[in-house]
């Protein structure tokens, strides 16, 4: 994956916005994550994407990641080849918090 500009919309729901447990960096990455699950339905982009387009360590994407898993907010699904040693990919998936609250979808979107 390119670190190119991406025309999606991201979205922040209230219960991760005003979430005192995560960092201001966890909430901006959940945003992204939702603006590339429009594309596949799940984010396929790796730590190193991350780290890059943010230009921080792939541990703190990492730990970002953790936070919003461990809050509920995000499932990782690891991809292993035949003999289950490697991962060869990770989908992320938002676990629906906008259907559970009282975000209404601008027209079009």
């Amino acid at each position: 994956m390119t670190k190119e500009k991406r025309n999606y919309y991201a979205i922040i729901p209230a219960s991760v916005r005003y979430d005192p447990n995560l960092t201001a960096n966890a909430k901006l990455l959940y945003a992204e994550i939702t603006a590339l699950c429009n594309e596949k339905g799940y984010c396929w982009a790796t730590n190193r994407y991350f780290a890059s387009l943010y230009g921080v360590s792939k541990q703190s994407v990492s730990n970002w990641i953790s936070s919003l898993v461990d809050a509920g907010y995000i499932t990782s699904e690891l991809i292993y080849d035949e003999d289950g040693k490697e991962i060869i990919s990770r989908k992320i998936f938002i676990v629906d918090a906008v259907k559970n609250s009282n975000f209404k979808n601008p027209k079009g979107l």
